[in-house]
């Protein structure tokens, strides 16, 4: 006989089902707690992404802002024309019986370049200027005889100071530092107005330093036509085939107190033989070597003759009577000497 087959109760089911629900509902709470977990996780990640982001962002934006500031700053401008009618150093030159040294001397200071002496002999009638040229630290020229200290507080041989120090001590704690570019902009306000360079230093590759800084502001500004109205003073032949090297400036005066000079007419003529030769507008010779017999050779090879630096003004004249064409000075202006 066949065995009889049990069928599950109701009970049974229902057990089952509660047993299914259960499961499927500690199945949802438990990826619900999942992903609730993984959620916030992922929420915070993409936040902090988007902080480093954010941050991302900013700093490309300000290293790109520093770029084009950087750009502008070194872009250089179209090149101005020469002003209609502006004359040049050798015209105003030639109209000139001084050139005021070192920018001139202010309140009995001589020799310290600074505006305010410029200021000052322009308006007793000077125009033409001569001015002693420096490198700073970080490789600008700066009108400065040299680094000795006492002229400017922390500034000596030990202390060479770059441009911004420069710039910011003032001269005898009471008067105004003077760059090359703010000369350059001087030259560009007072267009009657002519510079002759001291340089002074002889080493090549010092030479090449501070003539590239020189020809690279007036790049800069823009300003390269205002060469004409700067007349350049060499020592040596050797130095001016250096300066030639790094630029070719319109004007040159050759003086003679860094090279050898046999104080006599031979060797005076050989200078200005190479005066003639290679457009050199002159010597300029120390006062005390000066002889009244040069000025028939200077005439004779088409060139000027200048003396330094001389401020007794009896002294001066004489030294204009006997043929000199201006005087170096600090303290006399035009009217001193008769105009």
């Amino acid at each position: 006989m066949a065995k009889e087959k049990k069928i599950p109760s109701v009970i049974f089911y229902k057990r089952m089902i509660a047993l299914t629900l259960a499961l499927i509902i500690l199945t949802l709470g438990t990826l619900s707690i999942v992903f609730g977990v993984n959620w916030r996780r992922t929420r915070r990640e993409l936040n902090s992404a988007r902080v480093e982001l954010d941050a991302y962002e900013l700093a490309a934006m300000a290293q790109r802002a520093e770029a084009e500031a950087e750009r502008i700053r070194n872009a250089i401008p179209p090149e101005r024309k020469k002003p209609v009618g502006e004359r040049s150093a050798p015209e105003i030159l030639a109209d000139s019986n001084v050139v005021i040294h070192a920018f001139g001397s202010v309140d009995d200071k001589g020799g310290i370049n600074c505006l305010e002496g410029f200021l000052q002999h322009y308006a007793n009638g000077a125009r033409v200027f001569e001015v002693d040229l420096r490198l700073t630290s970080d490789g600008y020229v700066v009108l400065r005889h040299d680094w000795i200290g006492g002229i400017q507080e922390g500034i000596d041989l030990q202390h060479v100071p770059t441009l911004e120090q420069f710039l910011a001590t003032p001269i005898n704690g009471s008067y105004t530092p003077v760059s090359f570019r703010d000369l350059l902009l001087l030259l560009a306000q007072y267009p009657d107005v002519c510079i002759i360079t001291d340089t002074k230093l002889l080493d090549n590759e010092i030479v090449a330093v501070q003539f590239e800084s020189m020809v690279n502001e007036a790049h800069r500004l823009g300003m390269t036509y205002l060469f004409d109205r700067m007349i350049i003073q060499i020592y040596s032949p050797d130095h001016f085939s250096m300066v030639e090297g790094v630029y070719h400036f319109p004007h040159y005066i050759y003086t003679l107190y860094q090279d050898y000079f046999g104080r006599n007419e031979e060797s005076f003529n050989n200078k200005a033989t190479f005066c003639e030769q290679n457009g050199i507008l002159g010597l300029t010779i120390n006062a005390e070597l000066w002889k009244a017999s040069y000025s028939a050779i200077a005439q004779a090879h088409g060139i000027g003759v200048y003396t330094h630096t001389t401020n007794d003004a009896a002294a001066a004249q004489a030294l204009l009577n006997s043929g000199v064409n201006a005087v170096y000075t600090d303290s006399l202006d035009p009217d001193d000497l008769g105009g």
